[in-house]
């Protein structure tokens, strides 16, 4: 999981990296300093502006996900039976493993009930092996679908197992405005110039802000989450 939040942790920097060009650009219609901004036209101005949510959501959506995947990897690595991990885990093994019983082979010489009911006779003792990618070639999971949002990743996480703390302090409203206006960029809805048009500087570097905070917030509870082996039953 360290090796998640130092993923996290680069892609900061570049983000932050990224946001200090644009507070030392400006455009044609503003007066400025020679020595110290570059000079753009007002519409690169914007589509700079605009970048900063495509940057923004590839962090929210990878690191998350790259969070889920060391869950997954930790209960498989440490051969756990069953019984042995909290009934969210269970669910989430048995969809993975069971819910295409219509499209299972089964033997000629058995009848598809007999077989089915052997497999629930024998659940209890088998070890939870279970991989995050319902398609590897795809890297698709069935949880991540692309619109992440602090609700999404509440829902993720209660489903996980995982119980968060109401921090009050951490404004997470900002993930839905990062959502949204990815999704309108990456679909066509919005032009990179109208989009950022929309957005003082000083609106995108408290979207930045707070969306990280929140995302380390998250983050740091995962890492708890595996390090004290939470998906154990008590």
């Amino acid at each position: 999981m360290q090796s998640v939040i130092l993923d996290f942790e680069l892609k900061v920097e570049e983000i932050d990296e990224y946001f200090s060009f644009i507070k030392t650009t400006t455009h044609l219609k503003e007066d400025f300093d020679k020595t110290k901004t570059i000079k753009v036209s007002q519409t690169v101005y914007n589509v700079l502006k605009a970048n900063l949510f495509l940057l923004l959501y590839n962090l929210i959506e990878s690191s998350f996900k790259n969070a889920l995947e060391k869950i997954y990897i930790d209960i498989t690595n440490n051969s756990l039976t069953y019984t042995k991990v909290i009934p969210e885990i269970k669910r989430i093994w048995l969809e993975k493993k069971y819910k295409n019983f219509e499209n299972m082979e089964i033997p000629k010489n058995i009848k598809k009930s007999e077989y089915i009911m052997n497999i629930i006779d024998n659940i209890a003792g088998d070890v939870i092996e279970i991989k995050f990618y319902t398609n590897e070639k795809k890297r698709k999971n069935d949880d991540i679908s692309g619109n992440i949002d602090a609700r999404e990743i509440n829902r993720i996480n209660k489903k996980y197992g995982i119980e968060l703390e109401n921090n009050t302090n951490i404004k997470k409203e900002h993930l839905l405005t990062i959502k949204t206006q990815r999704n309108n960029l990456a679909h066509g809805d919005e032009s990179f110039n109208k989009c950022g048009e929309s957005y003082f500087i000083s609106d995108l570097e408290e979207i930045k802000n707070e969306s990280i905070e929140y995302m380390r917030f998250i983050l740091n509870h995962i890492k708890s989450f595996i390090e004290n082996k939470k998906y154990l039953s008590s």
